[in-house]
């Protein structure tokens, strides 16, 4: 039997999604701020709470992606993880939908500070 951590992940606006959301990642992946350690290939459960959502949505995943406590470039710890299970392809695409086309967070954002550019 495999080993399942489980995680909860607030996200408060879209920006915050789009910087969290990893569309490079089969299935569709998040960036989970967490100071836990995990090894690639870890299984996790995550309680993912969206903005205008009332109801949590639960992922199963797989540990993908590791920034380590005191990572270069201000990063803050935590990990990707994939999307897996028979609800990948239906919560990546729900994700996507909700992404704000309008937001530029630019290129591997993923656990680095973001704030709003509001000279736009």
């Amino acid at each position: 039997m495999v080993d399942t951590s489980r995680l909860s992940f607030i996200i408060t606006n879209p920006a915050e999604l789009n910087a969290s959301y990893m569309p490079f990642i089969k299935d569709g992946g998040l960036f989970i701020p967490t100071n836990k350690i995990f090894s690639i290939g870890d299984h996790v459960v995550i309680e993912l709470r969206l903005p205008d959502k009332n109801d949590p949505i639960i992922i199963a995943g797989k540990v993908v992606w590791i920034n380590p406590k005191n990572a270069l470039h201000h990063s803050l710890a935590g990990i990707g993880v994939q999307f897996m299970g028979n609800e990948a392809k239906a919560i990546k695409s729900m994700i996507e939908g909700m992404l704000d086309k309008t937001l530029d967070v630019g290129n591997y954002v993923y656990g680095l500070t973001w704030t709003e550019n509001k000279s736009k």
